[in-house]
């Protein structure tokens, strides 16, 4: 290939929610992202298609295409419609996952997989690396004080982001090698997402290459490697990618958490001789042992920090979201009003709220947002806001929804939608005026039976331009509109049964005329006693309004 032609070496950091980012390097083949495990980079992102998306090398530079995306890929806010050349410091959303590309890696960082087939000199399964043959030979005792000294400066916290360069500064330090290198594994195992690289010769900006068949037997073998004067053994003739960089000797140690090898420790004397033996072999593999476990012990603490953290921003957030909720239902004579919500998890991201208008009316609304958590509650609180601005212009229920609908359509991610309802109360006459879209159809307990307000449009969040109408519904005294969330009618007991509407109604039987706070506080303590001590797995979250007054109208 034409060395004009030839892409400048680059990298994808991978940003997904819940997860650490992630670096991977590119090479001239097509690297897929999507779910799918065989993609080049699998993504955790449901949002994502099987295959979603291609890198490839094209003219001495990079090409970014979609394969056919359902939810599509976009760079810097564009959607991309085909393919789109790629820059530097581009910016690649797919989903809720971010990649940011990176042209020109820095060599220092740069670990590449080459296809040189290479036989070992030595080649030491990790298991018999602790096993020492005769008595303690020279050569042993310093491996042992070299290991206790490295041991010794490990012993420190170190972050993470840090952690890997001051190995290799220690490795350089006791074996004085020519090159070192620790490299976390992607999940294929194949290329390489975290790389540190140390070097000998400051202005030495050849490119490390490892033989691809000599990772397989590092990772699939669990075997400590060396090469012996590569120049001199005919083995090794075709292994260009060692000999073009002038290597004499190699080792290459795997790193293991548990069972399974997440990376490499690599060294190399490349300007001199080195007669490597086993008693190298078996110190860059203890060195390995001591790298996993300061990386695992590092992780666990850093997580442990991270978990703390998050905590306290959950617990604080959980204090914010309690007051985007109406502290007390407004007092209204002639009706009480009541509101609950329970989350499943520290925040929630069902809703329910009243707005008062100065002519005596009430806007009510109960809304369930898709998903749970942080997203589902960020969501909530900006629907609250719109909510209640939109209010201010006394618009009819339909009026309203229609806002929101465009209003959130314009600010929710792709495959998040919100179920809602939104009435308006005008305490004179008992009469509400209402829209659901798409929404669990509330209750209307009368005093000769209950029945469903089910007529439904579109959710929102879907369609900008969708159309909602507005229903009547008459109050009479003694009625009560109960409106709940489907974590209530789905709510599981530990065989897996449903509460459901059915069982709603039957226990709201009989609750006409009864007060609003008592009928939400008997429906919870219900579903709470059908689980059992099951852990409900959906936000429970109830609105009620009853009209008093049946005894006195009937009187009447």
């Amino acid at each position: 290939m034409d060395a004009s032609r030839f892409p400048q070496s680059a990298e994808l950091t991978v940003i997904t929610p819940m997860f650490p980012p992630s670096k991977h390097l590119l090479d001239s083949a097509a690297t897929t992202i999507g779910r799918a495990a065989e993609c080049t980079i699998p993504v955790r992102d449901r949002y994502l298609s099987r295959k979603h998306a291609e890198i490839h090398a094209s003219n001495g530079g990079w090409i970014l295409k979609d394969c056919g995306s359902a939810n599509g890929t976009f760079v810097n806010g564009d959607r991309v419609v085909k393919e789109r050349p790629l820059h530097s410091g581009d910016r690649i959303r797919i989903g809720d996952t971010e990649l940011v590309f990176q042209s020109e890696a820095a060599t220092d960082r740069f670990l590449a997989v080459g296809d040189a087939r290479v036989t070992p000199s030595i080649s030491i399964p990790v298991r018999e690396i602790d096993q020492q043959a005769g008595g303690l030979s020279q050569t042993s005792m310093n491996r042992l004080q070299v290991l206790n000294s490295l041991a010794r400066e490990l012993i420190g916290d170190c972050p993470l982001d840090e952690l890997f360069g001051f190995m290799v500064d220690k490795v350089m330090e006791h074996l004085h090698p020519s090159r070192a290198a620790i490299a976390l594994l992607s999940e294929s195992g194949q290329s390489f997402v975290s790389v540190e690289i140390r070097r000998e010769d400051p202005n030495d900006t050849t490119e490390l290459a490892i033989s691809r068949t000599l990772l397989q037997e590092v990772v699939q073998e669990r075997r400590a490697l060396a090469f012996l004067d590569v120049k001199d053994d005919e083995r090794l003739s075709r292994a260009k990618s060692i000999i073009m960089q002038g290597i004499h000797s190699v080792i290459c140690a795997p790193i293991l958490i548990g069972d399974s090898v997440v990376g490499v420790l690599y060294v190399d004397y490349r300007y001199t001789q080195r007669a490597l033996s086993e008693e190298d072999v078996r110190l860059v593999a203890q060195i390995g042992k001591f790298a996993a476990i300061k990386l695992e012990n590092t992780r666990l603490r850093e997580d442990a920090i991270q978990k703390r953290l998050m905590d306290e921003e959950l617990k604080t957030a959980y204090v914010i979201q309690r007051r985007l909720l109406p502290e007390v239902p407004p007092v209204v004579p002639g009706y009480s009003l009541a509101g609950l919500n329970r989350p499943c998890r520290t925040v929630s991201g069902d809703y329910y709220d009243f707005v008062t208008r100065p002519d005596g009316t009430i806007y009510f609304t109960i809304a369930d947002v898709s998903g749970k958590g942080v997203t589902a509650a960020l969501l909530m609180a900006g629907l609250q806001a719109a909510f209640r601005i939109f209010c201010k212009s006394d618009p009819t229920p339909a009026k309203l929804v229609e806002q929101l609908n465009m209003t959130l359509k314009e600010n929710l991610p792709q495959s998040k939608f919100v179920t809602l309802f939104a009435g308006r109360l005008h305490p004179e006459d008992g009469c509400v005026e209402y829209t659901n879209a798409g929404h669990t159809p509330p209750l209307i307990i009368r005093h000769d039976g209950i029945e469903e307000l089910s007529v439904t449009d579109l959710i929102l969040g879907m369609f900008p331009r969708a159309t909602y109408h507005d229903q009547i519904v008459k109050m009479e005294p003694g009625d009560v509109i109960v409106l709940f969330t489907d974590g209530i009618s789905e709510a599981q007991d530990l065989q897996g049964d449903e509460f459901s509407t059915d069982r709603v109604r039957t226990h709201l039987a009989g609750a006409h005329a009864t007060d609003a706070n008592a009928i939400a506080e008997s429906v919870e303590k219900a579903v709470h006693e059908f689980c059992h001590s099951s852990q409900m797995t959906d936000d429970v979250t109830m609105l009620v309004l009853a009209r008093d007054g049946a005894e006195e109208s009937r009187g009447s």
